[in-house]
């Protein structure tokens, strides 16, 4: 039983090993030092480990899959948001409107969606969701998708 165990342990890393691999190959990565490779499948290891136990769950409406950043550490992904907390608390209110809405609406099924832009080290987010909010928009009064610019 020991050995089953360590030969699944095995396939399982060399599993990884090769993604980690392609995932490289695919992103044109690359790096200084052993260590830093180490390092940086190791990251891939764990976010990969994160993406296989969210899609093995069922009723998810969404799958999770890998990107440039797989490697990547949360503060550095965090430092790319750029966000910060405000230091005071926002009140926020919304007055009840008498509207009814589908029980969900898969916009991407509609056609209503382009698709997914990379901001890169722009740090304009608000550009990039107010082009998805216009672009919808557009869709709904033309029925025409048509992919604006962020610039």
């Amino acid at each position: 039983m020991k050995f089953f165990a360590a030969a699944l342990v095995g396939f399982v890393s060399a599993n990884v090993d090769t993604k980690f691999m392609e995932y490289v190959s695919t992103h044109g990565k690359s790096y200084g030092t052993v260590e830093e490779y180490r390092f940086r499948a190791a990251q891939f290891a764990e976010t990969n480990a994160l993406i296989e136990s969210h899609n093995s769950q069922n009723g998810s409406s969404y799958t999770l899959g890998h990107n440039k950043m797989s490697d990547w550490t949360q503060a550095e992904y965090k430092r790319l948001l750029g966000y910060k907390a405000l230091s005071y608390p926002v009140e926020r209110s919304a007055a009840p409107v008498n509207v009814t809405f589908p029980a969900s609406v898969d916009w991407r099924t509609e056609g209503a969606v382009t698709p997914v832009k990379d901001q890169g080290q722009c740090g304009s987010c608000w550009s990039f969701s107010s082009t998805g909010a216009m672009e919808g928009l557009n869709f709904n009064q033309t029925k025409e998708l048509v992919s604006f610019s962020e610039q």
